[in-house]
């Protein structure tokens, strides 16, 4: 009885093509980049394995194809974009005097805030809703929005 040695083994396109349109038709099932690059990588080493007939030698292209696809396939995939999220709060921690500059606790961290409204100060401890940033000093309006009271 011989001895099977990897480095012996010999394997042709059909098994890479089944892998490679197996795992893309899982994807349809399961959308996820990962997915798609492996199969991709199968389809692509299946082309390969036309000229190189070792399997470790397709296993290395198969590696090294699908790392090369997971890198491009995930910097495709769009990723939701900050300015697109919800209004963010904050909680006031140093009184942001009319047209002045106080502190809010926002994110985990302390900030400078400064009031969209001019001429309205806001107290300790009350929640406000960051508009915008400005350098390092946070845009913030009172919670809830005075301006949106009379409608």
């Amino acid at each position: 009885m011989t001895q099977l040695n990897l480095l012996e083994l010999t394997v042709g396109p059909i098994p890479w093509l089944v892998w490679g349109l197996g795992l893309l038709g899982l994807s349809l099932l399961i959308p996820e980049p990962t997915i798609v690059s492996l199969g991709c990588a199968g389809l692509v080493t299946a082309l390969v394995a036309l000229t190189i007939t070792s399997l470790p030698k397709q296993l290395l292209v198969w590696g090294i194809l699908s790392g090369a696809f997971i890198l491009i396939f995930r910097g495709l995939v769009p990723r939701q974009a900050r300015s697109l999220a919800p209004a963010r709060h904050a909680r006031v921690r140093e009184t942001i005097p009319p047209g002045g500059v106080g502190r809010v606790f926002y994110e985990g961290g302390i900030w400078q805030a400064r009031c969209q409204i001019s001429d309205v100060a806001i107290a300790p401890e009350e929640t406000v809703t960051v508009v915008s940033r400005q350098g390092n000093t946070l845009i913030v309006t009172p919670w809830p929005n005075p301006e949106s009271k009379g409608e």
